[in-house]
């Protein structure tokens, strides 16, 4: 799962006419015969005294230039973020990379345009902040179309990026209070409308587990590129409420292992955006992993489980003997990534193994997921509750003896 985007530069001063104003929107236009250009426009009610701020940017420490900026038609003289400046309108243009021409764009992590209509934006270092403004929205319209435009909130700066996508979607799926929009750039169909009921189950049993039915976000963006198999790389980026994925096609064909592997990593993203709690980082991407695997059962795909997957992975993985406690810790406090892998695999195989383990005592891990915890936030280690819990289950020797393989 991750790549760039486009963006508006704002910032005010605290005055009182900012006091006064509930949500500013910055409002991208496109049209379809200029589909990879955009102009952002954001409109204030009067003239005002603007600070840009630097937008969040996909890799630490990249430098972000200032964009051509039109203050009240006019480009303004400043060249750096941190200047203020006077406008009752500012405007910029945005850039999309066609889905087509650009093939590798979402691990890249920028802006997309897809000819099947729609257009969808990531914030990293597209969108600065405008200082004294804690509340603004995207917006993402067609030019002429007043009447449907589609916003969502800048997250906070602590939140997954924005991804706002907009145009014209495959499919609207509504499951309890959760609404997925589905869009996709398929130009040989190789997905068909088979798929969309498998995305269904996968988000109800989701639910089900994780017992969000009813406070589960009420709007998700979901994204499908299709990418050929020979560019070796398929990915994802992941933002606030929205997912996009490639999926592989050989000849315009999606294989059966590529079309699993894209409902796979679709769950996985749904998984962290239905939780109602964030885990540790371990724990948050084992489990989403795991029942990633786990809601293709329920939708009636078949797999390479993750059990078969670390027996693969561990003959070659140098770090395969690190426990996964210590692996959260080599990422999380050394900012060593090369033990991430051992989330997404060994971490798969220990739910794995522990739910095969509560299903020969007549139950599932599907029941006790909502209690599963961490010692606290911040640590790696489950919570003795957690221990307990499984204890009252299996045998203190079960438990011992799947903590020494996979945990410790």
């Amino acid at each position: 799962m991750r790549s760039s985007f486009i963006s508006v530069m704002l910032s005010l001063c605290a005055s009182s006419a900012f006091a006064d104003t509930s949500s500013l929107q910055i409002i991208i236009e496109v049209a379809p015969t200029r589909a990879e250009k955009g102009t952002a426009t954001l409109d204030f009610a009067h003239k005002q005294e603007i600070t840009l701020q630097r937008p969040r940017s996909f890799q630490r420490n990249a430098h972000t230039d200032l964009p051509q900026l039109k203050c009240d038609g006019i480009q303004p003289q400043i060249g750096s973020y941190g200047t203020t400046m006077s406008c009752s309108k500012l405007q910029w243009t945005v850039t999309f990379q066609s889905t087509r021409q650009t093939p590798r764009a979402i691990a890249d992590q920028q802006n997309l345009y897809s000819p099947q209509g729609w257009w969808s934006l990531i914030e990293w270092s597209d969108i600065p902040r405008v200082r004294g403004i804690s509340n603004m929205k995207v917006c993402g319209k067609l030019v002429g179309n007043e009447q449907d435009m589609t916003c969502s909130p800048l997250p906070e700066k602590s939140d997954p990026p924005l991804i706002l996508t907009w145009g014209k979607a495959a499919k609207v799926l509504t499951t309890n209070a959760t609404t997925l929009t589905l869009f996709k750039d398929d130009p040989t169909d190789a997905l068909n409308e088979d798929h969309i009921p498998v995305l269904q189950r996968q988000i109800e049993y989701l639910q089900k587990v994780l017992n969000t039915e009813k406070i589960a976000p009420n709007k998700i963006d979901l994204i499908w590129v299709a990418i050929n198999k020979e560019l070796g790389q398929t990915a994802g980026a992941a933002g606030k409420q929205a997912f996009l994925a490639n999926f592989a096609v050989t000849d315009g064909i999606a294989t059966d292992d590529s079309i699993a592997k894209l409902h796979w990593v679709s769950a996985h993203e749904l998984f962290h955006l239905l939780a109602p709690e964030p885990y540790p980082l371990w724990i948050s991407e084992s489990l989403a992993q795991y029942y990633g695997y786990k809601s293709l059962e329920s939708a009636g795909l078949t797999s390479e489980t993750p059990m078969e997957q670390w027996q693969n992975f561990k003959e070659h993985y140098p770090y395969a003997a690190t426990g996964l406690y210590e692996a959260h810790n080599k990422v999380t406090r050394e900012n060593n990534s090369s033990y991430y892998p051992l989330f997404y695999i060994k971490g798969a195989a220990f739910w794995q193994a522990v739910d095969q383990e509560l299903q020969k005592a007549g139950t599932s891990l599907d029941k006790i997921v909502p209690q599963i915890e961490p010692a606290g936030l911040n640590h790696a280690t489950l919570s003795p509750a957690t221990i307990d819990l499984l204890k009252t289950t299996l045998s203190q020797k079960v438990v011992s003896t799947l903590q020494q393989q996979y945990l410790h």
